[in-house]
């Protein structure tokens, strides 16, 4: 359960990030507007692989922002705090840098849950998109739980000091394109193709679309996912060592 001290923090986490501005454009009514875009400019009975392009694009959109909720959010957050030293002034504060690392990864959490359930809510009352709830709720698991190798990316980012949005930005909207988030990779050359099956967001994304597919999940996007996030975090720990010594 979570004391008051935690619930405080993770109150005051969430508030903070919906008084940026910038953040609500970018991670959450940017996925919301290439929604109704894309879903403007094909045509209603359009599908890739089987699925219908109402729902295929919805876990596509879905899966960009619960990215950029951890490449370019926390990221920055994470950069950003460390040039203010706010770590510094946590240790002499009545709250343990580890009370605000979890506070962290819960705030992050709720709204990644949140912005997933919103668009769903889009799909459904623009585009008429109904998928079974069942399926709702585990394409919805699979993606928050999924998005792991993305949050310790972010913490490689929050290295990055003053670079970290650009670079974070860069990042976050290379693997979104190339990951087939924006277009099917079906529709990209064959090179492309070949790129776009092994890079971490491609391999998330195919979460949900073989959930919408009813197929069974391929045990090559989790191992890609496993294996992209044991780099990130071992990448980490090398950087913080090196700046220890």
């Amino acid at each position: 359960m979570l004391n008051n001290k935690l619930y405080m923090l993770i109150t005051l986490d969430i508030k903070r990030v919906f008084r940026d501005i910038k953040y609500v454009a970018f991670i959450i009514i940017l996925p919301i507007f290439f929604y109704i875009i894309y879903n403007e400019l094909f045509a209603t009975n359009a599908a890739v692989k089987g699925i219908p392009w109402g729902e295929y694009s919805l876990v596509s959109m879905i899966s960009f922002g619960i990215m950029g909720n951890a490449i370019n959010l926390l990221g920055t957050k994470i950069a950003d705090e460390k040039k203010g030293m706010w770590y510094d002034y946590l240790k002499v504060s009545p709250i343990s840098p580890k009370e605000y690392g979890i506070s962290h990864i819960y705030s992050y959490l709720i709204i990644s849950i949140l912005f997933t359930v919103l668009m769903f809510v889009i799909g459904f009352l623009y585009n008429g998109v109904s998928i079974d709830f069942y399926k709702m709720i585990e394409i919805g698991i699979l993606l928050n739980i999924g998005s792991i190798p993305f949050l310790l990316l972010a913490l490689l980012v929050g290295e990055m000091g003053s670079l970290a949005q650009p670079f974070g930005t860069i990042i976050y909207l290379f693997l979104s394109f190339l990951g087939g988030l924006w277009m099917p990779i079906e529709a990209m050359p064959e090179t492309m193709q070949q790129i776009a099956k092994i890079l971490p967001s491609y391999n998330y994304a195919n979460l949900g679309w073989t959930v919408l597919a009813d197929k069974k999940l391929e045990v090559v996007n989790f191992l890609f996912l496993i294996g992209y996030a044991t780099l990130f975090l071992l990448v980490y720990i090398l950087l913080t060592n090196r700046r220890k010594e």
